[in-house]
């Protein structure tokens, strides 16, 4: 077996067991090898020194990385093909004390299908759904790998056939042929600020961002908007009212909040007792956002109360509801 058949083969383990990432680890005698889902972290293999470098190295290679630096951080994509089509990885590197590279590989979905989701309950999709046509601004927050993204891809491509879709993230994470997609790249001087300029000159129906990091750019998805788009955007908050927390925090006016949002959402996945990963999604109504954004306050609004339902009917089990019964 070669180097190239083993990273192929670890690709294909992490595809059909639905990882969201691959870790090469540093450890005592070689490296560890670990798989990240839903459902938790595994230990997929034990490597020896040599066998380790030489699938880090290849990985590296592929995604055009300085295969001689072990120690500063690298970041790298490469876009693998497989029989069934195109998989993003998206890898990131770092050395520790010892120059002994620890790295990640992130695998990421191409399209969104119908499967993608299933929700604990499913009357807030319905809730969030509805809300759509008043436009204005939706904010989903949740954890890394909470599906955030694939939600705000699921709720643009219902109405993509009548509207103009246009994307803006960092990297692109899923490909959708039917939208305007364009990707951040600070090096050309393209950072989320300036593609949001001139995406609104581009007149989209609909505007993806994929995460609000500044205070420009919360601006300017409040101005987008403000001015008739529907923007959906992620943003890091430990529930759905922190939502409204941080954009105060990132100096957007109570006043601009009031007139653009629409509503805020916090997410997660958790697996179910029957081995289903699902979506607990809390959603903030429009008529519970006055109250918020005058009296701001770390809030769930039935988020507790899905969970337990989802107790009582067998679907989680206590240990779950404790885990994840505070967002």
């Amino acid at each position: 077996m070669t180097i190239a058949n083993d990273a192929q083969q670890l690709i294909a383990l992490g595809i059909d067991c639905q990882y969201s990432d691959l870790f090469f680890k540093p450890a005592t005698s070689g490296w560890q090898l670990f798989g990240r889902s839903t459902a938790a972290t595994r230990l997929i293999d034990q490597l020896s020194v040599a066998h380790a470098q030489g699938l880090i190295n290849y990985f590296k290679f592929n995604a055009q990385m300085d295969l001689s630096e072990h120690r500063r951080p690298q970041i790298g994509a490469w876009h693998y093909q497989t029989d069934h089509g195109t998989v993003d990885l998206r890898l990131a590197s770092v050395g520790d004390y010892l120059n002994h590279e620890t790295l990640v590989i992130r695998l990421l979905v191409r399209q969104v299908t119908d499967g993608d989701f299933l929700f604990i309950n499913p009357q807030r999709y319905h809730e969030l759904q509805a809300l759509l046509p008043q436009r204005g601004l939706f904010l989903f927050a949740g954890p890394t790998g909470s599906g955030k993204t694939t939600l705000m891809y699921h709720l643009a491509q219902e109405l993509s056939q009548q509207q103009l879709v246009m994307t803006i993230e960092d990297p692109t994470e899923i490909v959708v042929d039917q939208f305007t997609q364009l990707q951040v790249n600070e090096a050309a001087k393209m950072s989320y600020a300036e593609l949001l300029k001139i995406s609104l000159r581009l007149r989209p129906d609909i505007l993806i961002i994929g995460e609000i990091r500044d205070t420009e750019t919360a601006e300017m998805a409040v101005q987008a908007a403000l001015s008739g788009h529907l923007v959906l955007a992620t943003i890091h908050a430990r529930t759905s009212g922190g939502v409204i927390q941080r954009m105060l925090g990132l100096g957007v006016s109570k006043s601009a909040l009031l007139n653009a949002l629409t509503s805020c959402c916090y997410q997660r996945l958790l697996l179910t007792s029957m081995n289903q990963v699902k979506v607990i999604l809390d959603v903030l109504l429009p008529n519970q956002l006055v109250e918020l954004i005058e009296h701001p306050t770390s809030f769930l609004s039935h988020w507790q109360t899905d969970l337990k339902e989802a107790q009582r009917h067998g679907e989680i089990t206590e240990h779950t509801f404790d885990q994840y019964q505070f967002g």
